[in-house]
């Protein structure tokens, strides 16, 4: 009788421990599809006419730039237009418009300087640490546009591409 109800214990808790790990796989894999995150909102796009259309506005860009080539253009549908440019040296420069006042750049870096420059009636603000700026940001008319650089390009380089960008723009 003895070995009968320690048989049936053992199983028990041999029968519990399958269960309880069943439990906890459940909610490991429940918690790792919860995990995954937002999805990437941007739309990669053929070509500038691709990336406009999505947005539902224009964008009047530079294919090649000083050693910069466009590899990439993406839109957030009904919400901006990004182009992402390759330097020979390596270096990936972002610049993008958006419908609003608030900075599309998405870069939330902290820069030691912030200069601003009057460029044909728009402000431009440029955030730097020494001579290599990260980023720039204007309004133009109704909408916002940036430039960035992940290894930080020089203020001038900033200046005249975001100037040349305003010259191709203006309503």
């Amino acid at each position: 009788m003895k070995r009968t109800i320690f048989a049936i214990a053992i199983a028990a808790l041999v029968l519990g421990g399958c269960l309880s790990t069943q439990k906890e796989n459940s909610a490991q894999d429940s918690a790792s599809q919860n995990a995954v995150g937002a999805p990437n909102p941007f739309k990669s796009c053929k070509s500038l006419a691709d990336a406009e259309k999505a947005a539902g506005f224009d964008f009047y860009l530079l294919d090649v730039f000083e050693d910069c080539a466009i590899q990439v253009y993406r839109a957030i549908p009904k919400q901006m237009i990004e182009a992402i440019y390759d330097s020979e040296s390596g270096d990936e420069i972002r610049i993008r418009k958006a419908p609003g006042k608030n900075d599309p750049s998405g870069d939330y870096n902290i820069y030691t300087e912030k200069s601003s420059q009057s460029v044909g009636g728009y402000e431009i603000t440029f955030y730097a640490n020494g001579n290599k700026c990260g980023k720039a940001v204007w309004n133009m008319g109704n909408y916002t546009c940036s430039i960035t650089s992940r290894d930080r390009i020089s203020l001038d380089k900033a200046l005249k591409t975001a100037q040349k960008i305003i010259e191709m723009n203006r309503s």
